[in-house]
């Protein structure tokens, strides 16, 4: 990935400065940056991302494969590692070729984040300024202004957003991606999607191949050899965090409809709940909160699903 000089130089200051003073100076900086965007530099060049409801439309209407980029992604690309992914392999190169294909029948989908964010709560507000003074390099690198992106945050309508009453229209929408057809969906042991809620209730028939919670590039080759099996009439859903990009996307050069879903189950847990923050729910992994060891689940109708199980 080419960095601009000016960018290489402000990483390295950055890395020379310490901590603390970067947490002061940090979201002075981003929102100073954030102001002259919006206000100064209005026709500056920066990817163009459709809206939430655009982006599933395009979705249902062309009815495409769909792989999201999200901040866990891109801190990969500039070096870091996740709390459930540490970089391993070809991963982070995968990802990079991944975010920069152009191909008709694949909507890659991005964060929302360069226009103005006023309808965001407060901290989803200097999260993405924040996000994007820190890693605007990386987009700026990788994305093209000439493709269309879609919301990765499609999944995610919930919480992070102030008005709040078109949510479950979006969930329904974004569920009938799903309606009437025969569902692979391959997350991790702990996330069990779907469990305790209607998520996956207009599915015609759902199947599980449970990957490794954690780390789970570390077996990608047997993940992707048991995903292989897949019949391709069916609809592959993926929540693997990072290796979820880059499966979905050697699934779909294969010949496989394929959709990254990500926190979507979590989210919707929120939005079931009512909840103005993330919680524990029962029997679900949720890394965000630090919730690595739920209950083991014994529904029935959950271990039904079960296809396959790599550990």
């Amino acid at each position: 990935m080419k960095i601009q000089l000016h960018q290489r130089i402000i990483q390295s200051i950055r890395g020379r400065t310490p901590l603390s003073i970067r947490h002061k100076i940090g979201p002075v900086l981003s929102y100073a940056i954030y102001m002259i965007n919006i206000h100064v530099r209005k026709n500056r060049p920066r990817p163009h991302v459709l809206s939430t409801n655009d982006t599933i439309d395009l979705i249902l209407k062309k009815k495409l494969s769909v792989i999201r980029f999200g901040d866990g992604e891109i801190f990969m690309l500039d070096g870091g590692d996740t709390a459930f992914q540490k970089r391993s392999g070809d991963l982070v190169p995968r990802l990079e070729s991944i975010i920069q294909v152009n191909d008709p029948r694949l909507l890659i989908c991005v964060p929302d984040i360069w226009e103005r964010l006023d309808h965001l709560e407060p901290y989803a507000f200097w999260f993405c300024i924040h996000h994007l003074y820190r890693n605007g390099h990386i987009y700026k690198a990788l994305l093209s202004d000439a493709q269309t992106y879609g919301d990765t945050n499609i999944t995610r309508p919930y919480l992070a957003q102030k008005d709040k009453s078109d949510c479950g229209n979006i969930f329904k929408k974004l569920f009938s991606i799903w309606q009437g057809e025969d569902v692979v969906l391959i997350e991790g042991a702990k996330s069990r999607l779907g469990v305790g809620n209607n998520m996956f209730d207009d599915a015609k028939s759902l199947g599980r191949i449970l990957c490794p919670a954690e780390n789970a590039y570390g077996k990608y080759q047997a993940i992707k050899s048991e995903a292989m099996k897949i019949g391709k009439d069916k609809l592959v859903l993926l929540s693997l965090g990072p290796t979820a990009k880059v499966l979905a996307y050697d699934l779909f050069a294969a010949g496989y409809r394929v959709v990254d879903v990500g926190h979507i189950d979590m989210e919707y847990e929120m939005f079931l709940r009512k909840e103005t923050k993330q919680v524990k729910v029962p029997f679900k992994y949720f890394n965000e909160i630090h919730e690595r060891n739920p209950e083991e689940c014994k529904d029935a109708a959950y271990l039904s699903q079960i296809i396959a199980h790599i550990e």
